[in-house]
């Protein structure tokens, strides 16, 4: 899969940032170097907060969005979930359908949200509750 499969807007907010870093190598490197530092912390961290009180999706989705800046396997992996997302809101969210379905989709998508705030509430309530035995 090629970069060019990327979202429009993706693609021009990396040849924005390519064109601005390739200027010189020095601009290059301080970024690589950056990204590859800065990007597995935000990514381990996210994985922590997938039990520990915190946005752990959220924190994963930035870290190899952060990768992405710096390597092109990365905004492959960055492209690919774009594209699964939309795929998945056009499913759940269809754009010519009745207003029955709008709800159960919006219902679906708000249950999903509730249920794994619910969920992350409770184990870290649980391991909270070991750490104190």
């Amino acid at each position: 899969m090629s970069e060019s499969t990327a979202l429009p807007r993706m693609e021009a907010m990396f040849a924005r940032l390519d064109g601005w870093a390739g200027q010189t190598a020095v601009r290059r490197a301080v970024i690589k170097s950056f990204v590859a530092v800065t990007a597995p912390v935000v990514i381990l961290a996210g994985v922590a907060m997938l039990v520990l009180p915190g946005p752990g999706l959220v924190a994963i989705a930035g870290g190899f969005s952060l990768l992405a800046v710096g390597f092109p396997w990365a905004r492959q992996v960055v492209s690919r979930a774009g594209r699964m997302l939309s795929d998945l809101r056009q499913v759940v969210l269809p754009p010519n359908c009745s207003p029955g379905r709008r709800v159960l989709g919006t219902a679906m998508i708000v249950g999903f949200f509730v249920t794994t705030t619910v969920a992350t509430t409770a184990v870290t309530a649980w391991l909270g509750a070991q750490a104190l035995i």
